[in-house]
């Protein structure tokens, strides 16, 4: 059976396996711009960045929709994404 991505991304945060480095800029919701994070994940070391255009992108190249590295990132910075819960609002 295959873990959801909000299980998953909650998991990798629970274990203390986010690293945010950098979170550049502020939008109206004083949420970081850019990010830049690493990550231990199941099958290895994970890098996560958002650029400031607003897309998401990961080493694992899974998509931002379905990546719970990704997804991990966005709760620690606050952003909307597939880990987010339902009509939860920042």
């Amino acid at each position: 059976m295959a873990v959801d991505v909000r299980s998953q991304a909650c998991s990798y945060l629970r274990a203390g396996k986010v690293t945010v480095f950098a979170a550049t800029g502020r939008d109206d919701n004083d949420r970081p711009l850019a990010v830049r994070a690493h990550m231990q994940g199941q099958s290895g070391r994970y890098f996560v960045r958002r650029n400031y255009d607003g897309r998401w992108l990961c080493s694992c190249e899974t998509g931002e929709a379905d990546c719970p590295h990704v997804a991990a990132v966005q709760l620690v910075t606050g952003h909307d994404g597939p880990a987010s819960r339902t009509g939860e609002s920042r």
